[in-house]
């Protein structure tokens, strides 16, 4: 069987096409290059695609480059500037997965007669009674990445495969070193991709310089306590680099209208419930009150349990049934039932325990 291998020049997708190889599959190696304008920060980098290349040579296998910059500015750079420029703080992997690596690679699939794409994420892959094919939770808990793929369909879901979802990071690296794979030794990414060194401010610079304006702070009661140094540098429930006195403070909201940040007195609090938007959900809605729902509002967070109440046009209230979290709005909440992702929305408002 055909099977496509997305790649990145990193040691995990390496790992994945090795897998392929190995398990007499027909692979394909398939690189996104994804160069947009702005910064000039290619994705992936040059030193990264010629990783790539070396490894497909070096395993015998096709190697194809596809040019998705254009779309990944449409899809991804853009709508993460729009974001912090409303005062919200965006997740651009997450949405980066869904609109266009995920269905990029599909579509590099259907064009080679491959029938699943490969990807070196640490996931796996786990068919209901209902027969829906979803997204789970990998073995090596540390490394697990369901969380960025939670906007995924059953459909996209469908063409998959991990092959990592049973592997450690330990172990993909000792079997990346003993067949001496160029990636072997390369250190994970981490951060946004295409901001130069790690700072997305440069980004903000270019795509939305008014988010990076200074304007007021002011306490809840609207007494003017300070100047901030642009709405995207901060995040609600942010305590530190406010540089106000008589502290502490911490942000309570970001008004993006006119710019202003409003904080309030006390120690950083947590969110005991969650205003969801754009909600998709892969179980009939009659099961959410059969099974245990929990949510996840970040990469490294803990999912807690909650109680799932859908709204109308996509929208849902979630509150935390044990302990409040950490959460702003902007970020991607992930919907789990135990190990399996039920669904994802986007916080657009939180309130306070």
């Amino acid at each position: 069987m055909r099977l496509l291998v997305g790649l990145s020049g990193g040691v995990d997708s390496s790992v994945a096409i090795l897998w392929a190889r190995e398990r007499g599959f027909d692979p394909v190696g398939c690189l996104l290059v994804m160069r947009a304008p702005g910064p000039d920060v290619p994705v992936p980098s040059p030193r990264a695609i010629e990783r790539a290349r070396a490894t497909c040579e070096g395993l015998g296998v096709p190697f194809m480059v596809r040019d998705v910059g254009e779309a990944f500015f449409e899809r991804v750079m853009a709508p993460f500037a729009t974001a912090y420029a409303r005062g919200l703080t965006p997740n651009p992997c997450t949405l980066c997965n869904r609109a266009l690596k995920v269905e990029e690679l599909i579509r590099a699939a259907d064009e080679v007669g491959a029938d699943r794409v490969a990807t070196g994420h640490y996931a796996r892959l786990v068919e209901g009674e209902d027969g829906v094919v979803r997204i789970a939770r990998g073995r090596d808990g540390a490394k697990d990445q369901s969380y960025f793929l939670a906007r995924l369909s059953p459909e996209q879901a469908e063409r998959l495969a991990f092959p990592l979802a049973d592997e450690t990071k330990a172990e993909v690296r000792r079997r990346a070193l003993d067949h001496g794979l160029p990636a072997a030794s390369e250190a994970d990414s981490e951060g946004v991709c295409f901001a130069p060194d790690g700072d997305y401010r440069q980004v903000l610079e270019r795509l939305a310089p008014e988010s990076l304006e200074p304007g007021p702070i002011v306490s809840e009661e609207g007494k003017a306590l300070g100047t901030h140094r642009g709405i995207a540098s901060y995040t609600v429930g942010q305590r530190r680099g406010l540089g106000l006195s008589g502290g502490p403070w911490f942000v309570k909201e970001i008004v993006a209208d006119d710019a202003t940040i409003v904080v309030g007195h006390g120690d950083q609090p947590k969110v005991a419930r969650l205003e969801l938007v754009d909600v998709t959900l892969n179980v009939d809605e009659g099961a959410l009150e059969a099974i245990p729902v929990a949510v996840q509002t970040h990469y490294r967070a803990t999912a807690r349990p909650v109680s799932l109440r859908r709204g109308s046009l996509g929208t849902a209230e979630a509150t935390f049934t044990e302990d409040p979290v950490l959460a702003a709005p902007g970020q991607s909440a992930a919907l789990y039932s135990e190990d399996v992702v039920i669904g994802e929305g986007t916080i657009s408002s939180v309130a306070f325990a």
